[in-house]
């Protein structure tokens, strides 16, 4: 699978979706901002998120399954299905991970990873596409192996010892970041639109999309949950 990015997500490096995406996660989620945090990005692909996190100063490492990265972050190759998470316990300071536990059979195993090489306080942050808005859409990732409601993402974490769990929709629109009172746009959209106009041919995900309909109709589950603190 040495072309899934190229062919899943066509734009690249010619986006600048993830440098806002990080801007985003790391205003909202990091208060301490007078060191650099050591982040995981779990799923990292060719680095593009965490390149967008190091430009906020942020040491970054990233883990796939597939080599595509280069020299620009730390990498270690890693199947999170068959693999330990290839650092120490209480390594970072936060982990992300963006459209990956959906291709993972064992939960559980992959939160408890997380978990354990996740310092004491420290952030998980996820997102994962919401079944409810994408249950139509979903599979057309043939890599795809279990969907997640609001509830059932909060509930895994809980369940897995995380505290002060949050999970929210979010909509990948950068305008409702700034103007939270514009969530009525996408809305709007999502209830008057056909599916069929989020793409500018009839060819799904090889070509370019109606981001501003596309993104109003697939929306995305934001989780954030802390590492217990040793007692």
């Amino acid at each position: 699978m040495t072309k899934y990015t190229e062919i899943m997500y066509p734009s690249g490096e010619k986006n600048i979706y993830p440098q806002k995406l990080c801007n985003y996660i790391y205003d909202r989620f990091f208060e301490t901002k007078d060191k650099s945090p050591r982040i995981l990005d779990i799923g990292c692909g060719k680095g593009t998120i965490l390149k967008a996190f190091a430009r906020n100063g942020m040491e970054c490492y990233g883990i796939d399954l597939r080599d595509e990265n280069n020299s620009e972050i730390i990498f270690k190759k890693c199947n999170i299905e068959q693999e330990q998470i290839p650092f120490g316990n209480d390594f970072f300071d936060a982990i992300f991970t963006k459209s990956v536990i959906e291709h993972v059979y064992n939960t559980d195993n992959f939160l408890s990873e997380v978990r354990r090489v996740l310092r004491p306080s420290g952030s998980f942050i996820c997102m994962t596409p919401d079944w409810k808005s994408q249950m139509y859409t979903f599979y057309n990732d043939y890599t795809h192996v279990k969907p997640f409601t609001r509830k059932g993402l909060q509930d895994a974490l809980l369940i897995n010892g995380f505290e002060d769990v949050e999970c929210e929709y979010f909509y990948q629109l950068p305008f409702v970041w700034k103007y939270p009172f514009l969530k009525f746009v996408p809305k709007i959209i999502a209830m008057l639109v056909p599916d069929f106009l989020k793409w500018k041919t009839r060819y799904e995900r090889n070509t370019k999309d109606r981001k501003l309909i596309r993104f109003s109709k697939e929306i995305m589950l934001l989780a954030c949950g802390r590492k217990k603190c040793q007692s």
